[in-house]
């Protein structure tokens, strides 16, 4: 038994090494190919592809202050990647929804990340994945 949970250890270590290593490359990867930061790039792909997300929910989801989730919300809305709308109910909420630009980068994020992901788990075999 203990020789199995030092083995699976040694894999979680490897795959969180990789992992680690392989987000940067796509940190650098967002900023170079889609325009935006890292931050923004999980901004994007937090926000749903047609409900909004009131800017509160959106900074819970972060774990960002509202001060800075506004600041990285303003840079979204230059780069036209999200609009941002009162809500019909509630004009006090700010609800951002993804334009067709966020969609489309968005897009290109989640495919960057399932390749990091599928480049990640293919250094392992299939009973090491399914132990994972």
């Amino acid at each position: 038994m203990e020789t199995s949970l030092f083995s699976t250890a040694d894999d979680l270590q490897r795959i969180i090494y990789e992992l680690v290593r392989y987000m940067g490359i796509c940190d650098r990867f967002c900023v170079q190919e889609l325009c935006v930061t890292a931050s923004q790039g999980y901004i994007l792909l937090v926000l749903h592809e047609t409900v909004g997300v009131s800017m509160n929910d959106l900074s819970v989801k972060m774990r960002l202050a509202n001060s800075t989730m506004t600041r990285m919300v303003d840079q979204l809305v230059q780069k036209e990647m999200v609009t941002r709308e009162s809500d019909a109910e509630d004009r006090r909420i700010v609800l951002i929804r993804l334009t067709e630009q966020g969609r489309d980068v968005r897009a290109g994020l989640k495919n960057a990340l399932q390749d990091v992901f599928t480049q990640v788990l293919g250094n392992f075999s299939e009973d090491q994945r399914s132990e994972i």
